[in-house]
């Protein structure tokens, strides 16, 4: 179940998931659905569209165990930031020419059975139109082999006053994972890196039309 706190490792992350999702779902609204498509335990990706700097958090308490989130590099300049985000499990990654790194540390992660937030598109479409993928996803999905569980969020480029009168919606939806057996079938090279974060997108893509 969702509020089982034994779907999380740190007391401060718990705590926090509970204080933000008690908000979001009470103050604006938040609805969540397709949470049994994410696997209770084990690695896996959670790969979504991302329109806002407050994806990764938002799409983190949408989800019913703890993640590893993946943040830009920048971020990590200011200390109070820094604090709060590496308290919530998020990790660095140079956006600019890879980060061989960061891409070898997520990888440990998901053998070690952690979830981690990812975004296909690399950066913020600001909108609700779709980037075209990158990549990185599909590089440590076959690297890996672990499922990719596509989700799809809505409302969070939306201001706040707008939220709080109900004019738009706020929502997070999770989707059948992208299976192990699916993901091998494509070759570990550039070119199957890109089919597979393609099809990641398409599968988040869909999600948007199940409305």
């Amino acid at each position: 179940m969702i509020w089982d706190s034994r779907a999380f490792n740190s007391r401060f992350y718990r705590m926090v998931w509970h204080s933000v999702n008690f908000g979001l779902k009470h103050f604006l609204g938040r609805r969540v659905t397709g949470w049994d498509h994410v696997p209770s335990q084990g690695g896996c990706i959670i790969a979504s569209n991302h329109i806002a700097l407050v994806d990764p958090p938002f799409l983190g308490t949408a989800a019913p165990r703890e993640v590893i989130y993946v943040a830009k590099q920048e971020l990590f300049r200011f200390f109070l930031i820094r604090w709060l985000i590496t308290s919530l499990n998020a990790m660095p990654l140079r956006r600019q020419g890879g980060d061989a790194a960061a891409i070898k540390l997520i990888i440990k992660k998901l053998a070690q059975g952690w979830a981690v937030v990812m975004f296909p598109e690399g950066t913020r479409s600001r909108t609700e139109n779709f980037l075209p993928a990158k990549s990185g996803v599909g590089l440590i999905a076959r690297r890996s082999l672990a499922p990719v569980v596509p989700a799809y969020i809505e409302g969070t480029n939306r201001k706040l006053s707008h939220l709080l009168g109900g004019r738009y919606k706020l929502l997070t939806r999770f989707g059948p994972p992208i299976t192990a057996a699916e993901i091998e079938k494509y070759p570990d090279s550039r070119e199957g890196h890109q089919q597979i974060s393609q099809l990641v997108m398409d599968r988040i893509i869909r999600l948007k039309g199940n409305q």
